[in-house]
This record gives structure tokens, sequence and C-alpha cells, in this order.
């Protein structure tokens, strides 16, 4: 009975230990979809940025940059944006606030920070994709102003 307690018991810390290890590479998978994003985004490269999204990617911005109103861009304007230089071209540094999941889908809280921009605060909403591989579903930017 004794043993079977102990194999019992070491079954659940294996259990809890690759479920840790797996969030852990998923949050590693995460971040590094979220900074190749950055990264093509402050260089305008289209054909990677258009790797990390969605098909159905949508930015929502409520009140953005003093609006009362709530835009919604789809990824079709979005990179078209991209294209005509109205939006990107900026590099920031990265701080991932925190990242949780839940299965196929993740919510990452993160701030980005530049000395030549207004920061940039966002909540990311990725999800595993037909492929298994991350992708950012939807992007709602606050504007941080600098003073």
């Amino acid at each position: 009975m004794k043993q079977i307690l102990i194999l019992a018991g070491l079954g659940v810390i294996g259990l809890v230990s690759c479920r840790a290890q797996n969030k852990t590479l998923m949050e590693n998978e995460i971040k590094k979809v979220v900074l190749n994003l950055e990264s093509a985004t402050a260089e305008r490269n289209i054909l990677e940025i258009e790797k990390y999204l969605h098909k159905d990617y949508r930015v929502v911005a409520n009140r953005f940059k003093g609006s009362s109103t709530t835009t919604i861009i789809t990824r079709e304007v979005y990179l078209e944006m991209m294209q005509a230089g109205k939006i990107g071209g900026t590099s920031y540094t990265t701080q991932f606030k925190s990242i949780s999941i839940t299965g196929h889908t993740a919510m990452v809280d993160l701030v980005f920070t530049s000395d030549i921009s207004s920061n940039m605060h966002k909540y990311l909403i990725l999800v595993l994709d037909e492929n298994d591989q991350w992708k950012v579903v939807s992007d709602i930017p606050v504007v941080i102003e600098k003073n």
C-alpha cells in the first residue's frame, strides 16, 4: 500500500512538472511571436508581419490618441496602413507584464517603450491556428503620452 501511495505521489509530481514545463514552453513561443512581430513592424516588413497575424486579426483602438470613439481596423487595412507608412517604423523595447494561457488561447499584457515616440500599453490576444502556431488575432493599443 505504501508503495502505491509513493508511486501515485510521484505521478502527480511528474504531471505538475510536465504542465509547468509545457506552460513555460508556450510562454516562450508566445514571447517569440510578439518580439518577432514588433521587429517586423519596426521595419515595416509586410511579408514578415503577415506570418504572425491571424487571418481574422483586428486592432481595437478605443479613444485612440484623443478620439472619443472606438475604431476597429481589419488585417487588410492594417497592412495597407503599414505599407503606406502611416503606422509602424518605430523600434520599441518590450516589457511583458503578464501572459495568461487557457488551452489554445493566450492574452499578453505588455508595454512598448521608445525614446523617440509615445509609449504603448498593449493587450494582445493570440490563438493557436490550425497548424498549432501562435497568431495574434486581436491587438488593443493604449497610447501612453510622455509628459
